[in-house]
């Protein structure tokens, strides 16, 4: 397992939250990511796949980064994801909202192995991410999100109303409907 980059990169992900990502990786052909920000996460899951990873994102931060981003200037958020992403071939960006591109997963057919989500933390985000990512989820897949219960009431509410059969990751704020 290959978390190198990713311990190296800007984020929230703790090692043991990296380490299940990379193993969701290992086991996927087709990832999406919702909420790349930087792209700590998605190091963790480019580098543990031979597969594609779909980094969906508008980069231009979550209500919660505004304070923080208001610093910098327009597309630097992008170009700090890029530049953590040199080297790394498999991790295709788009940079469009997340209900924008379930939408062109469903309208050309594409699903994918391994749904993470991590993007806007407010109930609405949450939900609207869910109910629009399931779907495109292949047989067998893994629909998972970050901040279940770590200071994020609404993450939490969205996933017990549409996830019925969840389970948290141990160690983590990881959410998933993985089985063990």
């Amino acid at each position: 397992m290959n978390l190198t980059r990713a311990l190296d990169a800007q984020g929230w992900m703790t090692e043991e939250e990296l380490t299940y990502l990379a193993t969701a990786a290992s086991k996927s052909s087709v990832i999406v990511e919702v909420g790349a920000y930087k792209g700590r996460s998605t190091l963790a899951m480019a580098q543990n796949t031979n597969g594609i990873v779909y980094a969906v994102d508008h980069w231009q931060g979550s209500p919660e980064h505004q304070s923080e981003l208001s610093n910098y200037p327009a597309g630097w958020l992008f170009d700090e994801f890029t530049t953590n992403m040199e080297g790394i071939t498999n991790v295709h960006p788009i940079s469009r909202s997340s209900l924008q591109t379930a939408a062109w997963f469903k309208a050309t057919g594409k699903t994918a192995d391994f749904i993470f989500i991590d993007g806007s933390h407010d109930f609405e985000s949450v939900k609207s991410d869910i109910e629009a990512w399931a779907p495109m989820l292949s047989e067998n897949g893994i629909l998972a999100g970050h901040d279940f219960g770590d200071g994020w009431p609404d993450v939490e509410k969205a996933v017990k109303m549409l996830v019925p059969n969840y389970r948290i990751i141990p160690n983590t704020s990881i959410w998933s409907t993985e089985s063990v």
